[in-house]
């Protein structure tokens, strides 16, 4: 089994350097699971937080805080908030985590999972549909194979690590985004932590704390 855990920190340009910044190197790069997956091919556990000051908010205390002070200002009444809050936070918790019956259902911004004769592979690549900036060139593995969606693309596209049975790798990646109602930039840093798990082991909540990964992947650019 595969289990992933999908990790985004998004903050505004306001708080790009500085103590901002500092705080920012604090952020906790692996968490508990909520939920026990069952078993399947792979496990997404996807988690959002936003940085407010020197402070992270998750997603769920992001909706509440913006919510409670937006809507009344357009008409609502507590009763109402409270109402919009709540099946906010519902749609939340539903998707937090998602089972695959096998990796190739799998579709992730950034990230291929093919499978390896000792494992997974795990691949880097600059998903020009899907990412923002800056644009990540570099050798791109699959620039000779007609078959593969990045023949003859100049993108970045590279093995970041194999991932055995019992091994535990992260890939990192940050990136600079335009917001699409009034064109502002806004920044995102993406952490993604995998486990290549025995079919025998058990899954514990603690599985992404317990140790530290035994491969690390970064593509940290400088963020205008």
């Amino acid at each position: 089994m595969l289990l992933i855990q999908e990790i985004d920190l998004t903050w505004n340009k306001n708080e790009r350097g500085g103590q901002y910044a500092q705080a920012r190197r604090q952020f906790l790069q692996a968490y508990p699971l909520d939920e026990l997956p069952a078993q399947a091919g792979a496990a997404v556990h996807h988690l959002s937080f936003y940085q407010n000051g020197e402070t992270f908010l998750d997603a769920s205390q992001d909706i509440r805080q913006s919510l409670e002070q937006f809507l009344p200002r357009i008409g609502f009444t507590q009763e109402q908030t409270q109402r919009e809050i709540q099946q906010r936070l519902s749609f939340i918790r539903r998707n937090r985590l998602r089972l695959f019956p096998c990796i190739e259902d799998l579709n992730l911004t950034n990230l291929s999972i093919q499978p390896a004769s000792v494992g997974y592979s795990i691949s880097f690549f600059y998903d020009e549909h899907r990412s923002g900036m800056p644009y990540r060139r570099g050798r791109n593995q699959d620039f000779q194979n007609p078959s593969a969606p990045l023949y003859f693309k100049d993108c970045l596209n590279e093995t970041a690590f194999i991932l055995r049975p019992g091994q535990y790798g992260r890939v990192i990646w940050n990136e600079r985004r335009t917001d699409y109602d009034n064109g502002t930039w806004y920044y995102q840093l993406h952490v993604c932590n995998f486990i290549h798990a025995f079919l025998t082991q058990e899954i514990k909540k603690d599985m992404f704390l317990a140790v530290q990964p035994d491969f690390e992947y970064k593509q940290l650019a400088v963020l205008y």
